[in-house]
């Protein structure tokens, strides 16, 4: 092979792992879970005893788990993450809203927000089916 040809090859390769990093699939356990955890966890996880006291999931919503955070909280039952319909999930939209909205997630003061870059990545994930893959969590 001569170096033109060997050059081609390299710069057909790297064409193909852009478009597919570009183009792939969102991967739940490596790239949502991490925002989950950091972001939301603190409040919306299974009912625990911390310091003595016993914690339950604010709002009934839990985010620990496949099946808890497509049943959704109290409110908006099954509107958490609408598989397809990022516009109808819930998740997506406290996650958007303005921090001095009584709704936005976190509630100000209680953690960092979700930056714009992890919002369009949950919102690609939902569009894309919402697929936790393997990756079932707490039940």
């Amino acid at each position: 092979m001569n170096t033109k040809h060997i050059l081609a090859v390299i710069a057909a390769a790297l064409a193909v792992n852009t478009a597919s990093a570009q183009d792939g699939a969102v991967d739940f356990e490596k790239q949502i879970l991490p925002i989950l955890k950091e972001k939301c966890f603190k409040c919306h996880v299974k009912e625990h005893e911390e310091d003595g006291k016993l914690k339950k999931p604010k709002g009934g919503l839990r985010l620990d788990g496949a099946a808890v955070i497509m049943k959704g909280g109290k409110e908006y039952p099954d509107e958490n993450v609408v598989a397809g319909k990022p516009d109808a999930s819930w998740l997506l939209k406290t996650m958007a809203l303005p921090e001095s909205d009584e709704y936005a997630m976190p509630p100000e003061g209680k953690g960092d927000r979700v930056t714009a870059e992890e919002q369009a990545l949950v919102k690609k994930w939902i569009e894309a089916g919402a697929s936790f893959g393997a990756w079932k969590g707490e039940e």
